[in-house]
Order: C-alpha cells, then sequence, then structure tokens
C-alpha cells in the first residue's frame, strides 16, 4: 500500500458501508456511501476514478453520485465498459464542458475476484495498465515537477 499510495494512487470503496448475507455483491442491502465528491472537491489534483471492481460498483457510483454526472464534472473513461456503463449520464448533464472547470475521467474497469472469470488475467492487466496505472504515473511525475 505504501508504495501505491507513494506514487500518487488513492484507495477507497464507493461504500462506506452495507448488510450483505454471503459474498455475492447483487445482495448487498442498506448501503450508505462514501463521500467520494467531497475527498475529489478537496483533492483538486483527482483526475480520474477507477471502479476496480466491475458493473455492480458502476451502478453503485451512479446512484450516489447522479449529481455529479448532471453537473458535468465527471465524465465516462475511453474504454468500452466505461462507456457503456456511464453512457446514460452523458446525455443527461445539465452544464456544458466549457463552463466545467475539470472534467474527472470515470472508468469502469474489469473486476478482479474469479467472479469476473470472462476476462483473462492478460486482459485485466493491459486494461488497468493502459486505463489505470500508466495515466496515473505519468500524472504523478507531471506534478512532482510543478
Amino acid at each position: 500500500m505504501e508504495v501505491f499510495t507513494s506514487k500518487g494512487f488513492a484507495l477507497w470503496d464507493i461504500l462506506q458501508s452495507c448488510e450483505r448475507k454471503g459474498s455475492l455483491d447483487s445482495d448487498i442491502k442498506d448501503e450508505v456511501p462514501n463521500e467520494i465528491r467531497a475527498f475529489c472537491d478537496k483533492h483538486k489534483t483527482v483526475h480520474r476514478i477507477i471502479m476496480a471492481n466491475g458493473a455492480k460498483q458502476c451502478s453503485f457510483f451512479n446512484k450516489y453520485f447522479g449529481q455529479w454526472w448532471l453537473d458535468g464534472e465527471l465524465k465516462p473513461g475511453t474504454n468500452e465498459q466505461s462507456q457503456k456503463a456511464f453512457k446514460k449520464w452523458t446525455k443527461k448533464k445539465n452544464v456544458p464542458d466549457t463552463q466545467v472547470q475539470r472534467q474527472i475521467e470515470v472508468y469502469c474497469m474489469p473486476g478482479v475476484s474469479p467472479a469476473a472469470a470472462s476476462v483473462s488475467y492478460e486482459k485485466k492487466r493491459e486494461e488497468y495498465q493502459r486505463y489505470c496505472y500508466g495515466p496515473g504515473l505519468a500524472d504523478h511525475e507531471r506534478l512532482k515537477s510543478l
């Protein structure tokens, strides 16, 4: 974790708490979201949010942060899974891009658990390198030099 955070990455679950019997995300009930928008408002260097556990996590994000999408401060990541998970929000936003001070890219990534076995390890590694680690490390180097 020290290496991860020393390179400018933060790790935080979408949900602060929930009730769940068993291990299936579909069994989550009575969830309470973390204050991710407040965190990003306080830390202006956040450029992207990565949903590391697939579509269910993205649906929780959409459920609790819909207004953030409507305010135009978020934009879907460029990968196919993100475009699919967040497509409806791009059509609903209330503010044109020119009136938004910054936009945070939001990525829906393949799940890392064995339940997401339909995507190979190699494909997952490639996706994370291309959309998470590579850009995140480049941002970290750029911010260090300011």
